[in-house]
């Protein structure tokens, strides 16, 4: 195939006046407080009429002068001055090459402009120049300070001599190798820093400095694939690179999730433009010149693989990087630069693509299996499955202020309660307060160890039932998003573990009886991850797989990877994992795992969305997930074994705020709207459906989660309403005024009220009678 070649010159290389080139430049002149700068510079068509205050001009001019003497005396090869801070903020970067100085305006932000590129000015033209205008600011100051620090200015600048080392250049070229035959390729002449002594002292300096001017060089552009290439010459490689990277991470988020993709950026003198249609595999990359002279149509390349130009990207910005730190050892303290590396590392990470060789399988299932796990879906046996009504009478009331509803627990014959300042334990029988400590307001979990207390910070902590006292402290790394996630593992054979998500890749097991960490995994990319026991193992889910951990030494088990990413959301029940893919912007999948082997039974696309937060609810021949988009929330249900859909309800059948539970073959609904639903789990047959008075928005409860209990369904609403949940009888209701923040009911169906205002009640249930023959 024969190569065909695109060369496009930029205007800032051609030699004919700007007025011949175009009628009306883009950037007018205009006069202003840096006029003079520009007539020194012979550039007019770069505008710099910006509004600066006058207090601020004069300070902003004085550091310009100071800049412009450690230049002329030596003390360092280049230097830059800020023309106006805020946004956008102009900077002008000068060099010394012997009795001259190489002036450049360039624009400091995500995309940087650089109107004006080492405009060669005679270094005592440039010092006339800045006397006047010192002369002219000390004649309308009225500072006594600033009238001193003018005139040393003055007489400073007029002795410096401008007479230094002629720059040093270096031409090289940045040419990686292709993948898949798509390259960057980039040639110019990079300064060369001979000053440099002891390359070993410099690493043990500890100024690092963010300094675009020193990384700001015109050359050449080349884009090679598939046996055609274009050529941008004056062009700024780092801009191009920089802005590459960016491209290239919105490539591979758009290629992970399915979305369509239109991007468009300006760098270094060239718009670099990207277009993935939806579900397309590959995409098209148009390069054309940007400037304010000049433009052309430029060229598109299509069908390029994601990944590949995502390689090139990191390819190019690597060794664009290692070119300026081998020509100038200072560049590597430059934080602008390690910025690019660190970007091309992070980008690198994800590009690792999961496969099926990166899929592990257990290959002694049998040494987990007897462990078994409990069987999850909730069936309605119990006391109050059948019978008469029920009936409660008041216990005791209590006040917390400030309650922390995440942080209330029932716990055996206490009933613990946090709070931002103290933490509370109850007589859950007679609501007496059994002790009370200070603790500040963090994340709660429940042991039989006693309550792990889990701060912002990373701080852990356990504290005793019995008195409350703190066992033992740990720490771990505060996850990114904010929260807590983890799982307590206890068990015949197994330690009393607390699993908890350290940082955004790390997960930490910590013994619940010394505080001690006993293993820490770390995945390959970071993410938001959950934690789910299952057994004698743990599944973490989250980021590119969906892994199993031993629980005792921590070691992987097996593994499911997917490009899909997990949203962490899990269902567990027998010998049967499911488990969430996708969904927030991409095609979402329901994956059917063996918990002791990791083989996936089956993967089963869905057509709606799933709701955050909420996992796959399960029944003895249905998998259920709900659903929700703008209209509500839906449902639809799989078959366990072979995910074909048994029947769907689109989103819009309840409100938003929904909270799902399944009993027996039964799906229950309990929204926001005060609405109690339930359909068939086989067929999707509506059961029954109750509508619950409400009197204001603010009876709606935090938590709509309802609790099955020895055979009956406690329903949070504006009142706890109890139901049959097999028929829908309506069994009775709490008679208590509170909102029902947060409900729990304990084995004797006693029921815990928790309003978030701090206000708790218990209510009992009153005798049954029953007829005796």
């Amino acid at each position: 195939m024969p190569k065909t070649e695109v060369v496009l010159t930029h205007a800032h290389q051609v030699s004919s006046p700007l007025s011949t080139l175009v009628e009306k430049p883009l950037w007018a002149h205009a006069a202003g407080p840096w006029s003079w700068l520009l007539d020194v510079a012979a550039a007019p068509g770069v505008d710099l009429d910006v509004p600066v205050a006058p207090g601020e001009y004069w300070t902003l001019v004085a550091e310009l002068g100071h800049a412009v003497l450690g230049v002329l005396r030596g003390r360092r090869t280049r230097a830059s001055a800020q023309l106006r801070p805020g946004e956008p903020s102009w900077e002008l970067g000068f060099e010394a090459d012997g009795v001259d100085l190489l002036l450049t305006i360039y624009g400091a932000g995500r995309c940087p402009l650089v109107p004006l590129h080492e405009r060669r000015v005679g270094a005592a033209t440039f010092c006339a120049a800045l006397l006047a205008e010192i002369d002219r600011v000390r004649s309308k100051a009225t500072s006594a300070r600033l009238l001193g620090a003018l005139q040393v200015l003055e007489e400073s600048v007029a002795e410096a001599p401008p007479i230094r080392p002629r720059s040093v250049r270096m031409p090289c070229r940045v040419a990686p190798r292709a993948t898949d035959g798509v390259a960057f390729h980039a040639e110019a002449a990079f300064r060369k820093n001979t000053a440099l002594a002891d390359p070993q002292a410099f690493y043990k300096k500890e100024l690092e400095r963010a300094e675009l001017h020193a990384l700001l060089v015109r050359g050449t552009f080349e884009f090679w694939a598939h046996g055609q290439n274009m050529k941008l010459e004056g062009v700024h490689p780092f801009l191009i690179a920089e802005q590459l990277l960016v491209l290239a991470e919105e490539v591979l988020e758009s290629r992970t999730h399915g979305r369509v993709l239109f991007r468009r950026s300006d760098a270094g003198g060239v718009t670099i433009s990207v277009r993935r249609e939806l579900r397309a595999r590959e995409l098209a990359l148009t390069l054309r010149h940007s400037g304010p002279v000049i433009r052309e149509d430029g060229h598109t390349f299509a069908s390029l693989e994601p990944s590949s130009f995502a390689e090139a990207a990191i390819r190019f910005a690597r060794s664009l990087a290692d070119t300026f730190i081998r020509c100038d050892l200072e560049q590597a303290q430059n934080l602008r630069l390690t910025t690019l590396i660190k970007n091309a590392g992070d980008i690198a990470e994800q590009l690792e693509e999961p496969s099926s060789d990166d899929s592990l399988t257990n290959r002694e299932p049998d040494r987990y299996r007897w462990f078994g796990v409990p069987l999850r879906s909730q069936q309605a046996q119990g006391r109050w499955s059948h019978g008469g009504k029920m009936r409660f009478l008041p216990r005791w009331v209590a006040c917390v202020p400030s309650l922390d509803l995440g942080s209330t627990f029932l716990c055996g014959e206490v009933l613990v309660v946090g709070s931002a300042r103290e933490l509370s334990c109850l007589n859950r029988r007679t609501g007496s307060l059994l002790w009370r400590v200070p603790t500040a307001r963090a994340f709660s979990l429940a042991t039989r160890a006693g309550l792990v207390r889990l701060r912002p910070d990373g701080a852990i902590c356990l504290h005793e039932l019995e008195s409350g006292d703190i066992r033992f402290t740990a720490q771990v790394t505060p996850r990114p998003g904010g929260g807590a996630a983890g799982a307590v593992v206890h068990g015949t054979g197994l330690p009393d573990l607390l699993v908890v998500v350290d940082g955004d890749r790390r997960i930490t097991a910590i013994d619940l009886l010394t505080g001690e960490t006993r293993w820490r995994h770390t995945a390959r990319l970071p993410g938001a991850y959950r934690v789910r026991r299952a057994g004698k193992l743990v599944l973490l889910s989250g980021g590119d797989s969906l892994l199993a951990l031993d629980v005792v030494t921590g070691e992987v088990v097996w593994r499911v990877c997917d490009r899909v990413p997990f949203s962490g959301e899990l269902g567990i029940d027998r010998d049967s994992v499911f488990a969430l893919a996708g969904g927030s912007g991409s095609p979402a999948r329901l994956y059917h795992v063996d918990p002791w082997s990791g083989d996936v039974r089956w993967c089963a696309e869905l057509d709606d969305k799933p709701a955050p937060a909420q996992p796959p609810l399960l029944t003895a021949q249905r998998v259920v997930v709900s659903t929700r988009d703008q209209r509500g929330s839906g449902v639809m249900a799989l078959d366990r074994n072979n995910g074909a859909t048994a029947w769907k309800q689109a989103p819009g059948l309840c409100s938003k705020t929904t909270a799902w539970l399944t009993v027996d073959e039964s799906v229950i609904a309990n929204s926001a709207a005060g609405a109690l639903l339930c359909m068939d789990a086989t067929s999707g047959a509506l059961r029954y459906h109750h509508v619950f008075a409400r009197h204001l928005m603010s009876d709606q409860p935090r938590h709509l989660e309802p609790v099955l209990r020895s055979g009956a369904l406690f329903v949070p609403q504006a009142q706890v309403q109890v139901v049959r949940p097999g028929s829908g009888e309506i069994l009775g209701t709490v008679p208590s005024d509170l909102t029902p923040d947060l409900l729990r009911v304990d084995e004797r169906c006693d029921v815990y009220l928790v309003e978030e205002s701090g206000h708790l009640a218990a209510f009992t249930v009153a005798p049954r009678l029953t007829l005796v023959q």
